[in-house]
């Protein structure tokens, strides 16, 4: 008697695993290309955008930054900030923090923080900086009367100053208390 003939088994799993991976191709395509088609530049009039996605993650989406239940509070709040943001120095400062990232602790009101964050030097240009700072002191303050709005000149003035922690904590003792 004649046996009827068998696929051989590897046969099948290199066919079963061709069709699979044009699947996984597919499933790459489609799923990769709308997130690579997400990193847009960033436009002068992006500050919410650029603020809800490097640092509403840490600060919040509201701006009143974030505790935790343990007591240890991580990153300070970016509201009430409207006297600084009525300051050149205020303003200069929030540029420095932005470019060259602080870390450690700070004091906000009676609450104390401690943590670290990214520095934005290489990741924005000056007119990028000054969108989320805008959008910073004039959607999630509310802007004095005495403000006056944020500059390119501003975050290139900020640039200049030292890339050094102790000069941005001097920077930031001679503003008002929060």
């Amino acid at each position: 008697m004649i046996q009827p003939h068998r696929a051989c088994p590897a046969a099948a799993l290199s066919g079963l695993l061709r069709s699979i991976g044009g699947v996984v191709w597919l499933a790459l395509l489609l799923f990769t290309v709308p997130v690579f088609a997400q990193r847009v530049p960033y436009l002068e009039q992006d500050g919410e955008r650029i603020y809800q996605q490097r640092c509403a993650s840490c600060h919040l989406p509201d701006g009143r930054g974030s505790s935790y239940k343990d007591g240890f509070h991580g990153f300070p709040p970016l509201t009430g900030m409207s006297e600084w943001f009525s300051l050149r120095e205020g303003q200069r400062y929030a540029a420095y923090a932005i470019i060259y990232g602080p870390y450690g602790g700070v004091l906000v009101g009676d609450q104390f923080y401690f943590g670290m964050m990214p520095r934005y030097r290489p990741r924005l240009n000056n007119r990028q900086i000054v969108a989320v700072l805008r959008y910073i002191a004039e959607d999630l303050n509310t802007p004095r009367a005495e403000y006056g709005p944020i500059d390119v000149e501003l975050v290139e003035e900020a640039r200049r100053l030292p890339d050094n922690i102790l000069a941005l904590k001097d920077a930031r003792s001679r503003l008002p208390p929060r």
